[in-house]
Parts: C-alpha cells; sequence; structure tokens
C-alpha cells in the first residue's frame, strides 16, 4: 500500500512546525518543565538579576534611562534629580535654584514643601549649608573641630572619611570597648566621657540619680551614691575582696555583712538599712579600680527601717566614672 505524497508533505511541514516550536520554546525558556521553569529576566517587570532598577541595569540587562533613576546626575547634563538637560524639563519648584517667590531654594513658595521637610531628601536645598544640613531648619554640619562626635567620625572630631585618625586607636561607635576607651565607646582622648548613672525601683516607682551619681574608692572600701531630683537617695559600702577587685564580683548586704552595707532613703525621708535587716544583692559587672576608671554593675533587694519596716530596691543599675 503506498502513501500519497501529499500525505507525507504535510506531515513533514507538520513535525517541522512542531519542531520549530519546541526549539524556540528551549531557546526562550529553557524547556517548560517541572525541573527547568522559565528563568528571571529583564521582560518580567520584577526587580531581579542584580537589577538597579525595574528590567534595567545590573550586569545583564540594559542600562536603566539616567532620566529615570531618581538620582541627580549632572555629568549627564541634568539641572536636578531627572530633569534638565535631555531629561524633561525642571519644574520651578523642583530645580535645585532659588526662584521668585520660594523662600527656600525649592521650597516657601505656594506650591513647594515646608522648608524643613528638605533635611532628609539627600539634597542640597531649602537654607541648607550642606546635603541635609547646616542653615536654620536642618541639623548643624558635621566638622572636624566642632568637638562633637558626628558625621561619621568615629571618634570626636576624629576618623571617618573626613577627620584625621584618632588618638585613641579606637571607634566610638562600635558598641565594644576598644584603644584606650574608659568602657564601651566612652571615654579615653576621643569618645565623649562616660555617663555617671544610677536608677533604681522602689515600690513601682523609678527613680533616677539625676541629681547626682558618684563612685569613689576610699582606702579599700568603694563608696556608691545616688540622689534623685525628687530627694530619694541610694548608697552601698563595699568592702575590696581579698583578691582585689574583679568583673564579676557579687556580694549579699545583711546585718552581718559589715563593714558593708547598703542604705536608702525614700523621698518621705524615711531612712532603711542593711544594717537594720532586709537582703541585698551588689554586683560589680564592670570596674577599672583607679582615680578616673569606671564601674557598672546591678543591685537588688530589700531593707529595713529602724522599726522594722521594709522598702523593696529591685532593678538597680549604674554605671559611672570613679572619682
Amino acid at each position: 500500500m503506498s502513501i500519497p505524497s501529499s500525505f507525507t508533505t504535510d506531515f513533514g511541514r507538520l513535525f517541522l512546525a512542531s519542531l520549530a516550536i519546541c526549539l524556540s520554546a528551549i531557546t526562550l525558556s529553557g524547556c517548560l518543565n517541572d525541573d527547568n521553569l522559565i528563568g528571571e529576566n529583564c521582560y518580567d517587570e520584577i526587580l531581579n538579576n542584580q537589577e538597579e532598577l525595574v528590567d534595567c541595569g545590573g550586569p545583564i540587562c540594559e542600562p536603566c534611562d539616567p532620566c529615570e533613576n531618581g538620582e541627580w546626575d549632572p555629568l549627564l547634563g541634568e539641572q536636578w534629580v531627572d530633569c534638565g538637560g535631555s531629561c524633561e524639563p525642571c519644574a520651578t519648584n523642583f530645580n535645585g535654584v532659588l526662584d521668585e517667590g520660594e523662600t527656600g531654594i525649592d521650597c516657601g513658595c505656594e506650591d513647594c514643601p515646608a522648608c524643613p521637610e528638605l533635611c532628609g531628601d539627600g539634597l542640597l536645598n531649602g537654607y541648607e549649608q550642606d546635603v541635609d544640613c547646616g542653615g536654620v531648619d536642618c541639623e548643624v554640619c558635621p566638622t572636624c573641630d566642632d568637638g562633637e562626635l558626628n558625621g561619621d567620625e568615629t571618634g570626636i572630631d576624629c576618623g571617618g572619611s573626613d577627620c584625621d585618625p584618632c588618638e585613641c586607636l579606637c571607634d566610638c561607635t562600635n558598641g565594644i570597648q576598644d584603644g584606650l576607651e574608659d568602657y564601651i565607646d566612652c571615654g579615653g582622648p576621643n569618645c565623649e566621657p562616660c555617663a555617671a548613672e544610677i536608677t533604681w525601683n522602689s515600690y513601682g516607682i523609678q527613680y533616677f540619680g539625676d541629681a547626682a551619681a558618684s563612685a569613689e574608692i576610699v582606702g579599700t572600701n568603694l563608696q556608691i551614691q545616688g540622689t534623685s531630683l525628687t530627694g530619694a537617695q541610694i548608697g552601698f559600702v563595699i568592702a575590696e575582696p581579698v583578691d582585689g577587685w574583679y568583673n564579676g564580683y557579687v556580694v549579699a548586704l545583711n546585718p552581718s555583712s559589715l563593714p558593708q552595707a547598703g542604705a536608702y532613703t525614700s523621698t518621705d525621708g524615711t531612712n532603711y538599712t542593711t544594717l537594720m535587716g532586709g537582703n541585698t544583692t551588689f554586683q560589680i559587672n564592670y570596674i577599672d579600680p583607679v582615680s578616673g576608671g569606671y564601674i557598672v554593675g546591678t543591685f537588688n533587694g530589700s531593707m529595713q527601717d529602724a522599726l522594722g519596716s521594709s522598702a523593696t530596691v529591685s532593678g538597680g543599675s549604674y554605671a559611672i566614672p570613679i572619682n
């Protein structure tokens, strides 16, 4: 039985068409199957492939249109961000120029934003002296001689991209104690001075040593005191351990712990002390036991007055330079 030539011709065309479709699918999609799905590309309207913007830029896609990248490209002829030059003309309230009716560059006019709103937009506008700083609205621009830790400085007026290296060989912003710091990110020749802080709770009220907070080593005794603006006072006398001061030292203060003791005066003037009763745990987490050193720790417990009434002193903490 012979096969009509028209049939073989039609079959051949169908086969070739099917093969062409398959080859196209392989080329465009890497073959559609469960193991090889359509890959990310520069036409999927998704930000991927390390693209700078959706479907443009990065190592694979076409470069992004500089008039749509949200950046000011003066080398490409832009007058301001994505406008001017070969881009669309800039609007008068967004052109980086002080126009008639504006009180500051691109601000203060009828259709402009308020000038203080421009202090975080990454542009030199408003009354700014530098990008987002200076003038009457923004924060003072950081400098290497203003006596403050600002900008990208790693110490006061030192380190970072613009200032000289810090003398202390430290970084006052990294959350660790390094270089010549007295404690974490404070003290030494370049960091902010370490704060003098003490706080505690008594019957649900938190007190701060915002009127006074001090630490002093007198002979072999450590004396710590704090006074709140409301008149509450806290104080401790801790004897030096036999092996000397060390981090992690813990002592229980009670009537039998003499000469060590804790004392607390409430806002109504009642005096409480561990000499009369109660039990308070005092802990030293960090100590540099020299004049100009620093001490950090916690305390928690109770004390009694002369009549046997108790006062709780809980959640206490201190971080104080040693005088």
